[in-house]
């Protein structure tokens, strides 16, 4: 979960005080600079894991969202309809954006070793999977303004959703993916590559989507808003019909090329590096390219001490983590901090595993 560039951290700082307007001035100079606030966060649950000789069996749940606040939109928040200046003004929020989704994916997996290197070991994989769509929702801003004679908000800002009906929103889209995969060892260093979505039907169902208006209105003498009404896309108006439309047929799983290697030649320490890239949008919210590095140290046989930085697409990424591996059972705990494109973000994993290793 994350926000910034005025982040959680500098809003608690003034928990329970006024903030003052030199601050406030700090903060909205720091969204103008970066085009927005943005904010965001994703959850991805893996209940099921499993893996049985050459075999490899999965089952995740991901939701992720992101989305952006104009610098128009944060200086009201911040100074009122007066603005940073003392006098009133007319905004536009044109930048007003959010996007969400959630999908599953069960997966299952093989792999063996092929003989076909006369030096090391070489093995190939293959992942078939099925993914299920959830559900999925795109707002953006399609004329909001703020304008200051006569004072007035005027918010207009659609959202296009699939079918919220209990009954399908468990199956709002699905399709079948591949990824395929190779690794490579010799004496103590390790090599391997992956491509995932080598092809991916995956697509959402669009014949149900539904379009929500969004639209506010608040003047000195009334108001009005209308932010609940759901209607089937084709109340939309024609272009923004076809807009919203093409955001949820574009939000489909891209390919992603992996590739990454391990040196293993110390006594308690390992190293490793790895880039991957995304070719395209898609589905992920994230970064499209990043690399990486990254250390597993055991002073302690059973408590793995690991840490590691990530240069990616506007920013660095900082993690750690530590494990208690006890043969059958084993506990490892991770955190990051993402600093990148104005936004400080910060991530913690936990997992729990039985089994041999």
């Amino acid at each position: 979960i994350g926000t910034g560039p005025i982040t959680l951290a500098d809003i608690n700082e003034y928990g329970g005080i006024v903030v003052p307007s030199t601050v406030r001035e700090a903060w909205l100079q720091k969204i103008i600079d970066n085009g927005g606030q943005g904010i965001g966060g994703d959850v991805e649950l893996t209940p099921l894991a499993i893996s049985i000789g050459s075999f490899g069996l999965s089952a995740t749940t991901t939701i992720r969202t992101n989305g952006a606040i104009p610098a128009a939109v944060a200086e009201l928040l911040l100074f009122g309809n007066a603005g940073r200046t003392g006098t009133a003004q007319d905004y536009v929020a044109d930048d007003l954006a959010l996007d969400m989704n959630a999908t599953s994916t069960i997966a299952l997996a093989y792999g063996r070793k092929l003989g076909i290197f006369p030096v090391g070991e070489f093995a190939v994989g293959v992942t078939g999977k099925y993914m299920i769509g959830h559900g999925m929702a795109s707002l953006r801003d399609n004329g909001s303004t703020i304008t200051s004679n006569p004072i007035a908000v005027n918010l207009d800002a659609p959202m296009v959703m699939t079918d919220t009906a209990s009954s399908s929103f468990m199956n709002n889209g699905s399709g079948i993916g591949l990824d395929i995969g190779a690794s490579w060892k010799v004496g103590n260093f390790r090599a391997a590559g992956v491509v995932k979505n080598v092809f991916n039907t995956f697509a959402w169902n669009t014949d149900q989507l539904y379009y929500v208006p969004i639209t506010a209105t608040f003047d000195q003498a009334s108001s009005s808003s209308d932010v609940d009404t759901i209607l089937p896309i084709a109340s939309a108006p024609a272009g923004l019909r076809a807009a919203l439309e093409a955001r949820i047929k574009e939000a489909t799983p891209q390919p992603t090329l992996v590739l990454g290697g391990a040196y293993t030649g110390f006594s308690r320490l390992t190293i490793a590096a790895d880039v991957r890239t995304r070719f395209g949008e898609g589905l992920e919210l994230g970064p499209q390219t990043q690399m990486g590095v990254g250390a597993e140290l055991k002073l302690i046989p059973f408590i793995p001490l690991r840490a590691g930085v990530t240069a990616q697409s506007g920013g660095m990424r900082y993690s750690g983590g530590i494990g208690l591996e006890f043969g059958v059972v084993n506990f490892q705990a991770s955190a990051s901090l993402l600093s990148a494109e104005g936004r400080n973000d910060t991530a913690a994993g936990f997992t729990l595993s039985f089994g041999g290793r």
